[in-house]
């Protein structure tokens, strides 16, 4: 269940860790400044009673009993991406009924009931962003799904050179989605639902 790996970043030799989220683990959560944004405390998927008036030790109460009875039904279904033993990063997936506020995307769409719905991947570290680091996050969820038998992942996502809406704001580029290999399915306006079949791949004999 971890994957670890290590690559080149200019000179420099960094190791990667993605490990599923666990009651021990909890703590590694992404936490900057936005609060109440930041990975640990970010409930905007889970509760309908998010916003930015939610105090800390309630926040982090709902998404720590959210992770443990989705973990029960449903199986892993986070994971935190380390950099030499560092939490940069939080990727959070499930079926869509886990999520009440896709409720606020129907004009969109609705993710399949044969998809699991990614609903955020997430680097924290502003330095890490185009790294590839997180593309090797989805990778490795997409492998995990695919090794459950899994037929699809979906997921929300908005092109960066659109106007965003209140709702856009919350969301990843559809750029990097369309990048790996996820189809565009349904869009309104700057908000696109994409997917990406999870079929095994299938090596030709020579």
């Amino acid at each position: 269940m971890i994957a670890s790996t290590h690559y080149r970043w200019g000179k420099r030799r960094i190791h990667v860790v993605i490990r599923p989220v666990t009651t021990e683990n909890f703590k590694d959560l992404p936490n900057f400044r936005l609060f109440p944004f930041s990975c640990k405390y970010c409930t905007y998927w889970e509760s309908r009673e998010f916003n930015d008036k939610t105090k800390k030790e309630d926040a982090e109460e709902t998404k720590q009993k959210w992770l443990t009875s989705v973990g029960k039904e449903f199986g892993n279904c986070a994971f935190i991406v380390y950099v030499d033993k560092t939490p940069v990063g939080f990727t959070l997936f499930a079926p869509a009924k886990y999520f009440p506020t896709l409720s606020k995307y129907a004009r969109i769409g609705a993710p399949s009931k044969d998809a699991v719905f990614l609903a955020c991947l997430y680097i924290a570290r502003r330095e890490l962003w185009k790294k590839g680091i997180g593309k090797k996050l989805l990778e490795r969820v997409i492998s995990h799904l695919r090794d459950r038998g899994y037929k699809a992942i979906e997921t929300f996502a908005r092109f960066r050179d659109t106007q965003p809406s209140e709702i856009g704001d919350w969301l990843g580029s559809a750029e990097f989605f369309l990048k790996m290999h996820f189809a565009l399915k349904n869009q309104k306006d700057e908000i696109a639902l994409l997917r990406r079949e999870l079929k095994p791949v299938v090596l030709k004999q020579l």
